[in-house]
C-alpha cells in the first residue's frame, strides 16, 4: 500500500470560481470515506489548516482566499501531494504530463436543486441583464403569484405600457446541444406584448450561454408543436444550439447583450401606437 502520491492538477474554471480542489480517482484512496475535515498545508503558510472535504463529490473546500492570493486561474497547474494524514498544495513552476480524467461538467452537481429553484436562478439572471444593460431606463417586476405564465414584467421609465416575459430555462441544453421549451397550453396566450425568453444555463461555468431565444408569442404559437406530457397539453419549441444552424426557430437567437436593445425597439414601436 502506497504511503503517499504526488501528481499535478490543472485547475478548471468552476474550481477557481468556487474555491475548491477536486481529488481525482487516483488520489481518492488517500481521502476519508466520509465527509469531514482534512489537514491541508498550502504553500506560503507556516502551518496546515483543517478544511472541509466532501466525500460525495471528492472536493476540498475553503481555498478561495489562497486561490486569490496566488492568482490561481483556470489553467494554473498545482502540485498535489496526498498522504493519509495531510494534503499538500503548491503552485507548479514546471508542468509535467497531466492525466485529464474529468471534465468541468463532472465537477458541478446541480441535481439537488428543484426545478423551481433553477427557474428562479435564470429569471434573476435575465432580470439582471435587463437592469444592467438598461442603464436605468428599464425596470423589471416579478408577479406576486406566477400562475399565468408571466415571469417578468418590463417597464420603460416614464411610460405605462409593459412587456410581459415568460422565461424558460434549460440546465441540460449545452450537453444535449439543443434547447427545448415546453409551455402549458392552459397558460399560453398570444399577445403583441408577450415574449418568451429561452435560456441555456451552463453548469460548468455557472452562467447563461451567450445566446438567448427571444420569441414573440405569435411566432411561438406558429412554430411550436402541440404535445402531451403526463396528460397535459403543452406547446413545444426545440432548436439546435449549434452556431449557424438553419433549423426552424434559429432566427430568434440573440446575444445576451442584445436583449435590452430588442426590448427598447419594442417599446419604441409601442410608443408610436399608444400616443
Amino acid at each position: 500500500m502506497k504511503e503517499s502520491i504526488k501528481y499535478q492538477r490543472k485547475i478548471i474554471g468552476v474550481e477557481s470560481k468556487l474555491g475548491f480542489l477536486y481529488i481525482p480517482a487516483h488520489g481518492q484512496e488517500f481521502m476519508p470515506a466520509e465527509t469531514t475535515k482534512v489537514s491541508v498545508w498550502l504553500e506560503g503558510n507556516v502551518k496546515p489548516f483543517d478544511l472541509n472535504y466532501n466525500a460525495d463529490h471528492k472536493r476540498i473546500f475553503g481555498l478561495t482566499t489562497w486561490y486569490k492570493k496566488h492568482n490561481i486561474q483556470p489553467g494554473t497547474v498545482l502540485n498535489i501531494e496526498l498522504t493519509r494524514l495531510q494534503v499538500k498544495v503548491s503552485v507548479a513552476h514546471q508542468e509535467l504530463s497531466i492525466q485529464e480524467e474529468e471534465t468541468e461538467q463532472d465537477l458541478i452537481d446541480l441535481s439537488g436543486l428543484s426545478s423551481g429553484a433553477k427557474g428562479n436562478i435564470v429569471e434573476d439572471r435575465i432580470k439582471e441583464l435587463i437592469l444592467l444593460y438598461g442603464q436605468g431606463l428599464l425596470n423589471v417586476y416579478k408577479p406576486v403569484v406566477d400562475n399565468r405564465g408571466i415571469d417578468l414584467v418590463v417597464m420603460q421609465n416614464g411610460f405605462f405600457y409593459p412587456i410581459f416575459i415568460q422565461v424558460k430555462s434549460r440546465f441540460n441544453a449545452v450537453k444535449k446541444g439543443s434547447i427545448l421549451i415546453d409551455i402549458s397550453e392552459s397558460t399560453f396566450a398570444v399577445h403583441n406584448n408577450f415574449y418568451i425568453v429561452g435560456a441555456a444555463f451552463n453548469p460548468s461555468t455557472l452562467e447563461l450561454e451567450d445566446r438567448l431565444l427571444l420569441i414573440p408569442s405569435k411566432d411561438y404559437e406558429a412554430n411550436s408543436t402541440l404535445v402531451s406530457v403526463n396528460g397535459k397539453n403543452k406547446r413545444r419549441f426545440n432548436v439546435s444550439l449549434k452556431e449557424g444552424t438553419k433549423a426552424k426557430g434559429a432566427k430568434h437567437f440573440i446575444k445576451k447583450s442584445e436583449l435590452v436593445e430588442k426590448l427598447m425597439e419594442k417599446f419604441e414601436e409601442m410608443g408610436r401606437y399608444y400616443k
